[in-house]
Order: structure tokens, then sequence, then C-alpha cells
């Protein structure tokens, strides 16, 4: 799973997903596959990125240097496994928006659903119970968040990872950094509602730990539900 930021890659042996590495990339995917540890000869890899067509083919190049085989890409599609999404143009929905819902109808069929994911954006996807996507929003996410309100504004963050809480800040800096946690949780408790008191609530991504104090005790939390949807991928696909 390779994100604006980092790579996150595990192994699936069957039903066990067994996480390999997590590394930041600063910028140059192709050439963090490198660091990722060895695996077994005959495993397939399956590869979820949104770094564009330009980078996909350096990645293969790399992923066949460094393994000896070509990679398989996750897309977004109209539909997949009783899935069906919402957008006119299927392909331009973030893949890693459609993984963490296809892992999550995987899991629970016939279950309407939210599905957050908090890194360096903030995402919303809404399923109802007969696995239609409903839509979603895309925000900014809690750095992002404070960094587009300080570049707006004379103001300089002097810790930018300080402690977040779900008050009220009590200098500029706490203020900033409240106004994106309560930006974030607003949002997210917004999805949740659209959503209904029967639909499963699931967050992933960087952020979820810190905005999961803000939330309520029904949300689960998923920190490889994006690799769990590329597993469930790789499995219907064979």
């Amino acid at each position: 799973d390779i994100g604006n930021s980092r790579i996150k890659a595990a192994i699936a042996r069957g039903d066990a997903l067994e996480p390999i590495a997590t590394v930041s990339h600063a910028g140059d995917a192709v050439a963090a596959i490198a660091t990722l540890p060895d695996l077994d000869a005959r495993a397939p890899v399956w590869i979820s990125h949104v770094l564009g067509p330009a980078t996909e083919a350096r990645l293969t190049e790399a992923v066949q240097a460094r393994w000896t085989r070509a990679p398989r890409y996750a897309r977004s599609v109209a539909g997949l496994g009783g899935l069906r999404n919402a957008y006119r143009e299927p392909e331009r929905l973030g893949v890693d928006r459609w993984l963490v819902m296809f892992a999550a109808w995987s899991e629970a069929p016939n279950r309407a659903a939210v599905i957050v994911d908090a890194g360096t954006a903030l995402t919303a996807d809404v399923l109802d119970a007969s696995g239609r996507h409903q839509g979603g929003f895309i925000a900014a996410g809690l750095l992002t968040s404070q960094r587009a309100v300080l570049g707006a504004t004379r103001f300089a963050m002097r810790n930018e990872h300080a402690r977040y809480d779900t008050g009220l800040g009590l200098d500029t800096e706490a203020c900033v950094r409240q106004g994106a946690m309560l930006g974030c949780l607003g949002a997210i408790d917004r999805a949740a509602a659209i959503a209904g008191a029967e639909a499963q609530r699931w967050i992933t991504g960087g952020d979820a730990p810190t905005l999961l104090a803000g939330l309520d005790a029904g949300w689960r939390h998923r920190p490889l539900l994006v690799l769990e949807g590329l597993r469930a991928l790789a499995r219907i696909s064979g």
C-alpha cells in the first residue's frame, strides 16, 4: 500500500495478514521498494498506490528487479463482489478508498457502513446494506488542516506535533491544533449520521488513534484496512 508519504507492506498467509514493513518513502517510492524485506519466491505481489501512471511503470520495473516478477495493481472499478461504485467515472475514485470499502464489505456483506481513512487527507465513504456506495468526502487531515490555516495567516506554529485533545485551545498553537481536531471529528460524525445508526463504523489511517479519543465506542479501528482490501481483491481475482 503506497500512499503519499509511506509504504505499508504485509504478507497474506491464509486468513492472517502479517505486517512486514512500514517505511517513509520521502517522495521516492520506487527507491523505497529496495528497502522492503524478501518475499517467498512463489508469492504474487499486489500493489495499491496513489502516485499516477508514470510512477507505476517505474514501480513495475523496481518490483521485477527486486523479486523477479511483475506486480498486479488494484484499480477502482464500477462494481466488484456485490460492491457498487457511486462515481460516474469509477476509475477516478481513489483506489485506497475503494479498497477500504471492499475490505469492510467483504468482511460484513449486507451491512451498511461508514469507512474513514484518516491520513494526509481525511476521507469517508458510506455504503448501504445492498453494497451501493452512497458517496463520500475528502477533507484535510489533522496536519494538513493546521498547515492550511497557518499558510493563510501570519501565525507560526512552534510545535505542530503537540498533543491533541477534544477541548478548546488556550493559546494560538492550541487553537489551531484543536480547530483541526474538532473539524475532523465533526466531519466524521456527520458522515456517520448520514450512514445511519445501524451502520458499522470503520476507521483506519495514521491519525485514527488520535481521532478515536473523540469518537464514540462504536468505531472499529483497523490499521491495515487498505491491505485487507488488497488481500480480498487478490482472493477474488485469483
